[in-house]
């Protein structure tokens, strides 16, 4: 299928795919979720790389060759299945995206709480420092977005630079301690099988789905790349040992220093950085120039994230599933200004709510698992492409690649299902739950009544034409 053009600029090379990968994949914050498990981490994520990372890059792999059109999987779903599957996967994206940056505020709050020292607790423990930051990250990914992604291309490869050399701070002081023969350090990287339980499986699914979940998210620019045939394809190729070894190599560092059960969930990066640098004046430095980065990396997703994520209804305004206005293109930089300024707005919103009777660790979790569980449905969706789809195209997917699709699908499923129990301590197990579940059912109920809607309001439209 030859991709099409709607006015779009094509900015994105190879290489600007590369790091959009590792920005819009790799979340060092999910090291803490993974260092929940204990010295059986590495053969957890293993597991989660076979059973689920491997078929997902596989899978965008032979659908972005065959289909590089601008809306990644919303397209993709929406060929494969059917236009309501279609919609609803590119819904559930856009929860996912708006959930997880939701708690940007918690997440910045609480690195530059760990930054400050002892004088900067109350960063971490208020709610207005985390507000604040929200309202400031939305703003910036708002203005960067709208000037087009030859600006939001350079700020995503810078924040993938400082990503990648946060992970080397990490790296460092797990080669550190294991230099020094902390025994902690050699824990963290045993090959003990993890046994079977409650607590595995939660963390298992957040590894999978939260962690190594994302390469579909590029080609959502399909129609924004040089050669969209081939280099999102080739982006993930590239990137997937990259992104593998820095969680696996990041969760070590987590455990060389902090024992499971203190992890914090909200800002472990920081929470290393800081008990491996120290308190004193060389170690300050140090940790505030390791949390730094990581800020800047971790706002850097956010604005390319926000882009991504105003792609999804800009499509399907084309399709007549929105009004016309999201898919409005700002005069002079080509970009969905509207939708953007939507999406910022909503992030905001949700950021605000998300903080109201909890506090940053516990708002944290609650977007973290609204989003996962919305992002479940859509692999759940983009998986039975490959196992059930396609029946009218002529070209078909292969028994390996089905037989991987089936095994991730599994895993989104049952992701979905632990999404309501939460992993750290929280004021009220049964509230938490209902926080999520609640909102993972209105959140996707709310995507169904807009398609539908709009769905019959075209349909009346076509019929008044034909008259």
């Amino acid at each position: 299928m030859e991709a099409p053009t709607h006015g779009l600029r094509r900015e994105l090379k190879v290489r600007d795919l590369v790091l959009m990968q590792v920005i819009l994949i790799v979340a060092l914050n999910w090291t803490g979720f993974a260092a929940k498990q204990g010295s059986t981490q590495i053969v957890l994520w293993l597991l989660a790389i076979l059973l689920f990372y491997l078929p997902l890059a596989a899978v965008v792999m032979k659908l972005s060759r065959a289909m590089p059109v601008e809306g990644g999987v919303y397209q993709w779903v929406k060929e494969g299945l059917s236009p309501f599957a279609g919609f609803m996967a590119g819904w559930s994206l856009a929860v996912l995206i708006v959930s997880f940056f939701a708690a940007a505020g918690s997440q910045l709050a609480e690195g530059i709480a760990y930054a400050s020292g002892p004088g900067g607790a109350w960063i971490a423990t208020g709610k207005l420092p985390a507000l604040i930051l929200t309202a400031l990250a939305c703003l910036i990914a708002f203005a960067v977005n709208v000037r087009g992604l030859h600006a939001a291309k350079w700020l995503s490869g810078a924040g993938s630079l400082l990503t990648i050399a946060t992970f080397l701070a990490m790296l460092y002081l797990l080669a550190r301690a294991w230099g020094t023969g902390m025994p902690s350090a050699h824990r963290s990287l045993s090959l003990a099988w993890p046994g079977l339980s409650v607590v595995t499986l939660n963390v298992f699914t957040k590894m999978a789905l939260g962690a190594l979940s994302g390469f579909d998210q590029s080609a959502v620019f399909s129609e924004e790349c040089r050669r969209p045939g081939n280099d999102v394809a080739r982006s993930v190729l590239i990137a997937a040992p990259v992104i593998a070894l820095m969680y696996i190599l990041g969760t070590g560092a987590v455990l060389a220093y902090i024992p499971p059960v203190n992890v914090d969930l909200a800002a472990p990066v920081s929470q290393v950085m800081h008990a491996g640098f120290g308190v004193s004046s060389l170690g300050t430095v140090l940790t505030a120039l390791a949390v730094g980065a990581f800020n800047i990396g971790y706002a850097a997703a956010m604005v390319i994230s926000v882009g991504m994520v105003a792609r999804l209804p800009m499509v399907a305004g084309w399709d007549g599933l929105l009004p016309g206005w999201w898919s409005e293109l700002h005069p002079r930089f080509q970009t969905p200004s509207k939708a953007i300024g939507a999406v910022a707005a909503a992030l905001m919103l949700l950021g605000v709510l998300s903080l109201l009777g909890s506090g940053n660790q516990e708002a944290s979790q609650v977007t973290t698992s609204v989003g996962i569980g919305s992002v479940c449905l859509m692999y759940m969706l983009l998986f039975a492409v490959v196992i059930f789809g396609f029946r009218s195209r002529p070209e078909r997917p292969g028994v390996a690649l089905r037989v991987g699709a089936l095994a991730a699908f599994a895993v989104a499923f049952v992701s979905l299902v632990f999404e309501i129990v939460p992993l750290g301590e929280v004021a009220n197990p049964a509230l938490f739950a209902i926080k999520v579940g609640g909102t993972i059912c209105a959140a996707n109920g709310l995507g169904a009544y807009i398609y539908w809607r709009e769905a019959r309001r075209v349909g009346t439209l076509d019929r008044e034409r034909n008259r």
